[in-house]
């Protein structure tokens, strides 16, 4: 009896985040494994991560946008393949909502889930564009991903925006480079490959 509670148990806590996926691709999402992207414009996507859908019963939905551009510019000035699923900003639905990290468990209402993620796409819509994309730190004062200085620098290139350049690259190298390991290394890395971008551009 207690194999068959257990086993049913975890069937409930796969539901949730399966079940969220499912809404999300009838909304015109299309999923690659955790991941989810719906198009918005030619290189704009909304991205929202729910997490493995066989891992835990609960879900803590991730909302972002996505910039191809920008995330195809950062990959090549890091010397990294392109990963075609990955936000260039967003967070927690809840911290996107009112500042409080958000998570929903096994049972829970689907629609309480998509709804969430629904309202932390209206409040990302006055960042959808390159040029007021960062503005999403405002609503969440946080920055948990530490590869948003190369995207700052990227952004600024692609803005044209070039004399901010040299102070943005100061301050990654302050972040980057307080220890001479792989990560002062990538970063010098990316520093000579803006550097060579600029100088043919």
């Amino acid at each position: 009896m207690y194999g068959t509670d257990r086993e049913a148990c975890t069937v409930t806590r796969k539901n949730l985040r399966r079940e969220v996926s499912n809404a999300l691709m009838k909304r015109g999402y299309v999923r690659d494994g955790r991941m989810h992207l719906k198009r918005l414009a030619r290189d704009v996507s909304w991205v929202v991560d729910t997490a493995p859908l066989d891992g835990g019963g609960d879900i803590a939905p991730f909302i972002g946008i996505r910039h191809d551009g920008l995330e195809e510019l950062v990959a090549d000035l890091l010397g990294l393949p392109l990963d075609a699923t990955v936000a260039s900003v967003g967070d927690n639905a809840g911290f996107l909502l009112n500042g409080e990290y958000r998570s929903w468990k096994s049972g829970q209402k689907v629609e309480d889930v998509t709804s969430a993620i629904a309202l932390a796409e209206e409040r990302l819509l006055p960042y959808l564009s390159l040029k007021n994309i960062f503005g999403v730190w405002n609503l969440t004062s946080r920055n948990a991903d530490p590869a948003w200085r190369y995207r700052e620098i990227a952004r600024l290139i692609l803005l044209g925006e070039v004399d901010g350049i040299d102070d943005r690259l100061d301050a990654a190298r302050a972040d980057f480079c307080r220890y001479e390991d792989q990560v002062c290394e990538q970063f010098r890395d990316f520093e000579r490959r803006v550097r060579q971008h600029l100088s043919a551009g």
